[in-house]
C-alpha cells in the first residue's frame, strides 16, 4: 500500500520531502537530503514515488505553461527555494529530475523549459538501465526497497533476503541471483556481486560485460559462469565459453569452459574441482513458478465454484466466455439469465491468469457492460480484480447504476490513485459537494492504490457499505486499508441498482453525456456485488483464493 511505503520513511526524511516540495528547505537540510539520496536507494526510491504522485499537479496542470530551473547562487539563498514558482505543482517534474537534480544545484547545469503535462512525465528509459524478468519466491532484506516484476533498476543496490530473481541488462546481459543476496548495479555493462549466488549468461551482443568480485574484476567474453560471494570469499565456475579475471593486482588470466577457482580474500586464485556450489538457473525456476501458477489456478477454480453458490450473492462475472460472445454472464447459482450483462464496445484480452482465463478492456470511451440487477438491498460489497492502465479522467468506473437515484451506488477510482464509493441519500436535497447540484450524497475515500508505476498490475479491489454498523471500508489486496463512519444524515438502509454499468457510466437521462464518459483505462477479469457487509477475514480468504501472485 503507498501510504505504507512512505510511512516507512524516518520523520526526518518525511520532513526533508515535505520542505523540499514546499520550497523551505535550507541549504544545511538540503545537504542532508542530498547525502540520503546517494547513500539510500531505498529512500531514492520512495522519493522518486513520492514526488511523482502529487496529485496537485492534475489540479494545476492546466495553468502551468512552464517550468523553469532556478540555478541557485553560490551562497544559496536563504529561503534555499528551488523553483521559480508554487514546487507543488512541479512534482512529477521532480519524479524526472530527481537524479540529476543534484548534479545541477552543485555545477548550475541548465534544465529545458517544460512546457506541457507530457513533458512532466517521466520516461521509462530514464529510470535505469536494467529490468527484473521474473522473482521467485522473494524475500526482501528491507521492505522499502522491495520490487516488482517488470520494474526497471539503475545505479543502486538490489538486496534479497531468500529466493531468486532474475535481471536482464539493457546490454543484453542476464543474471540470476538466489538470496540472501547484495547486487550493486552500475550501469548496463557492470555491477558487482557483495554477496550470494549469481548466474550470468552473456551473449554476443553484451561481450564485455564486468561483474566485479572482492578484489576481482570478470570481463565475460561471450559466455555462462556461475560465481558465488560468502564472507568476503568468491568461487567461480565457467559453464560456457571463457571469462578473463583479475584478481587484485595480479596479471589479467583466462578461464575456460570447466574450470572452476577459489578467490581468497589474499593470495592467487587457486583451482578447485567443479560443483561446490549449486548456481541458480532460470529455467528451473520458471518450471515451477509454471507449477505454482497450475495450482493456484485449479484452487482458484475450487474456491469460484463454491464462492457461486454463496446466497448473498447479487451477480458474480468472471469474464470466461466473453471471447465466443458478447454476454458478460453472471455465474451465481442458481443460474439467472436476466443477471447476464451484455459488453459493449469492451476488448477481450488476456486476464491476470494469462492465456487460462479472459479479461475485458475499456479502453474505448463507449465500452461498457450493460447490467440490470432488480431488488432492494441491505448492504453493499463490491469485489473486482483490476488491471490499471492508466487514469485518464477525473473519475474512473468501476461499477456505476445508471441514475444515481436513491440508494444507488457509484464505485469508482478518481485521478488520483483514490478508490471512492458513494451511495445517493437523498435526490431532492442538494448535494455537499456543489450547491447547485441535486442529489445528497457522500463519497468515502480510501488512501492511494494506485501510482503510475503500477501500470499494468493486477489489484484486488473491494469495498464495503455497512448501513447497519454505519461503516464504509475500503481494501486492497484482501486487506482493510481504511474505515470511515457514516453520518446519520447519509445513511441509506433502503438500497437499490437497477440498471447499471461495469467499467462506465452511460446516464441516457444526463444533459451532458461528455460527463456521463468515465471509461476506465484499463482490465476487469472478475467482479463480485454481494447484498451484505463481507468481513475482513472474507475479505482476505477471496483474495488469498483467488491471487495468480503476478502482475
Amino acid at each position: 500500500m503507498i501510504p505504507l511505503k512512505f510511512k516507512q520513511l524516518t520523520s526526518e526524511e518525511q520532513e526533508w520531502l515535505d520542505a523540499y516540495l514546499d520550497g523551505t528547505i535550507t541549504p544545511a537540510e538540503f545537504e542532508k537530503f542530498e547525502k540520503r539520496l546517494l547513500e539510500k536507494p531505498a529512500f531514492r526510491k520512495i522519493s522518486r514515488r513520492y514526488l511523482s504522485l502529487d496529485n496537485s499537479l492534475n489540479d494545476l496542470a492546466g495553468k502551468v505553461t512552464a517550468l523553469e530551473w532556478s540555478a541557485p547562487e553560490t551562497s544559496r539563498s536563504p529561503a534555499g527555494k528551488i523553483f521559480s514558482f508554487v514546487p507543488l505543482a512541479a512534482a512529477a517534474a521532480l519524479a524526472f529530475v530527481l537524479g540529476t537534480a543534484i548534479m545541477a544545484w552543485k555545477n548550475h547545469a541548465d534544465i529545458p523549459v517544460v512546457t506541457s503535462t507530457d513533458e512532466l512525465r517521466e520516461p521509462a528509459s530514464a529510470q535505469g538501465f536494467a529490468v527484473i524478468n521474473s522473482l521467485y519466491d522473494i524475500t526482501w532484506k528491507d521492505e522499502a526497497a522491495s520490487y516488482r516484476e517488470g520494474d526497471t533498476l539503475g545505479a543502486e543496490a538490489f538486496r534479497i533476503e531468500s529466493g531468486t530473481a532474475e535481471i536482464q541488462f539493457f546490454s543484453g546481459a542476464n543474471m540470476t541471483v538466489q538470496g540472501p543476496a547484495e547486487i550493486v548495479l552500475t550501469s548496463a555493462w557492470e555491477a558487482s556481486c557483495h554477496s550470494g549466488l549469481v548466474r550470468m549468461h552473456v551473449p554476443p551482443a553484451a561481450r564485455g560485460f564486468k561483474l566485479h568480485a572482492p578484489s576481482t574484476e570478470i570481463v565475460d567474453l561471450g559466455t555462462e559462469f556461475g560465481l558465488s560471494v560468502q564472507n568476503g570469499k568468491g568461487h567461480i565456475e565457467v559453464f560456457d565459453g571463457e571469462i578473463s579475471i583479475r584478481h587484485q593486482n595480479e596479471a589479467q588470466q583466462l578461464v575456460t569452459q570447466g574450470k572452476a577457482l577459489m578467490l581468497p580474500e589474499a593470495g592467487s586464485p587457486t583451482s578447485v574441482e567443479l560443483g561446490k556450489f549449486t548456481y541458480p538457473d532460470a529455467g528451473e525456476y520458471k518450471t515451477k513458478a509454471l507449477e505454482q501458477e497450475r495450482d493456484a489456478w485449479e484452487n482458484w477454480l475450487r474456491h469460484r465454484e463454491n464462492l457461486a453458490k454463496d446466497e448473498r450473492l447479487i451477480a458474480y462475472y468472471t469474464f470466461d466466455k466473453s471471447m465466443s460472445s458478447r454476454i458478460a454472464e453472471d455465474i451465481h447459482l442458481p443460474r439467472n439469465a436476466d443477471r447476464d450483462g451484455s459488453i459493449v464496445l469492451a476488448d477481450t484480452v488476456a486476464g491476470r491468469w494469462g492465456k487460462r482465463q479472459s479479461a475485458l478492456e475499456f479502453r474505448h470511451p463507449g465500452s461498457r457492460v450493460r447490467v440490470n440487477l432488480p431488488g432492494t438491498f441491505q448492504a453493499f460489497t463490491f469485489a473486482a480484480w483490476v488491471r490499471i492502465d492508466s487514469l485518464d479522467r477525473r473519475y474512473n468506473a468501476l461499477f456505476m447504476g445508471d441514475g444515481y437515484e436513491n440508494g444507488e451506488p457509484h464505485w469508482q477510482i478518481r485521478d488520483d490513485g483514490t478508490l471512492m464509493l458513494s451511495i445517493m441519500v437523498d435526490t431532492s436535497k442538494p448535494s455537499i459537494y456543489k450547491i447547485d447540484s441535486a442529489g445528497r450524497h457522500k463519497v468515502y475515500f480510501s488512501p492511494k492504490i494506485w501510482e503510475p508505476s503500477m501500470s499494468g498490475e493486477w489489484l484486488h479491489l473491494a469495498s464495503v457499505y455497512d448501513p447497519t454498523a454505519r461503516l464504509v471500508k475500503h481494501y486492497l489486496n484482501g486487506e482493510e486499508i481504511s474505515t470511515q463512519e457514516i453520518p446519520d444524515t447519509f445513511v441509506s438502509k433502503k438500497l437499490h441498482i437497477g440498471n447499471a454499468e461495469i467499467g462506465n457510466w452511460g446516464d441516457p437521462f444526463r444533459k451532458d453525456p461528455a460527463f456521463a464518459i468515465r471509461n476506465l483505462n484499463g482490465c476487469l477479469d472478475e467482479m463480485a456485488i454481494f447484498n451484505a457487509a463481507l468481513s475482513n477475514s472474507e475479505i482476505a480468504e477471496i483474495y488469498r483464493h483467488s491471487s495468480a501472485h503476478k502482475r
